[in-house]
Formats: structure tokens, C-alpha cells, sequence
């Protein structure tokens, strides 16, 4: 029994943070480019 709920509780816990990190918004956009001259 206790295998099983530790197995349960840990899967949830990994599915609940890949559910959050799949559904952040910013996970589609891309960053601007930077500048080939903006460092110097």
C-alpha cells in the first residue's frame, strides 16, 4: 500500500509540473534577436 501511494504522489507531483510548464504562455514566443553590433 504504501508503495503504491508513494508511487501515485510522486507521478502527480510530475504531472502536475509538467501540465504547469506546458501551459505557460511564454513557452511559444521566441526572444528578439540581439544586434550583430550591440556589444562593441
Amino acid at each position: 500500500m504504501i508503495d503504491a501511494l508513494s508511487l501515485l504522489i510522486s507521478h502527480a507531483v510530475i504531472m502536475l509540473t509538467a501540465w504547469r510548464l506546458l501551459s505557460r504562455p511564454d513557452l511559444d514566443r521566441d526572444p528578439a534577436p540581439e544586434e550583430p553590433g550591440a556589444d562593441a
